[in-house]
């Protein structure tokens, strides 16, 4: 068994009020839906990436539940780069060398116990224009010291189809306020 040290994402102050807007959403419940993996596709295709996925979380699950060129499924938060992305709460989270920042380096994604990715770009996922539920990324294989202004559009606009779709899904399934927790993948 290894042993890596890497940091954990942390939470948020308001993390039960944005665990509340993913139970009120459904999000979770989205998983492989044909247009949410058609936005990753194509958000990975015009970033040039190697993969794209959509996380949502919640309680200490990275739930992905639309991707291209990674599995649609439940992973630990702890592992989460996503959940990074979330703590840190900006529109546009970029991390052009994963390996040489001290809080990925070990991580199993970054140190090839499951991944080498080497790039990490993602954009907050807010159904309703309120709290994020989750993230929206894309990765590479290989470190990208920039990104364009048009990539870095793409992956926001990409979060906010994301976002859009996810409340329509809602919408579609009658999904109220107060409904259960998210079930397991």
């Amino acid at each position: 068994m290894s042993v890596y040290i890497f940091s954990p994402p942390p939470t948020g102050p308001n993390e039960a009020e944005r665990e509340r807007a993913v139970v009120d959403t459904g999000a979770v419940q989205a998983r492989d839906d044909a247009k949410l993996n058609a936005i990753c596709e194509d958000a990975c295709r015009l970033v040039r990436g190697t993969s794209s996925l959509l996380s949502i979380l919640y309680g200490d699950t990275q739930y992905v539940i639309a991707a291209h060129r990674f599995s649609v499924g439940a992973y630990s938060r702890k592992n989460s780069l996503s959940g990074h992305a979330l703590a840190a709460g900006n529109e546009l989270f970029v991390i052009p060398d994963l390996s040489s920042d001290e809080r990925f380096a070990e991580n199993p994604w970054i140190n090839g116990e499951n991944a080498r990715f080497k790039f990490y770009a993602a954009s907050l996922v807010r159904p309703y224009g309120r709290l994020p539920v989750g993230v929206l990324s894309v990765l590479d294989d290989k470190v990208r010291l920039t990104i364009s202004e048009l990539e870095r559009k793409v992956i926001m606009n990409a979060a906010n189809e994301a976002a859009e779709r996810i409340v329509q899904i809602s919408q579609d399934r009658n999904i109220s306020p107060g409904a259960s927790s998210p079930p397991l993948i």
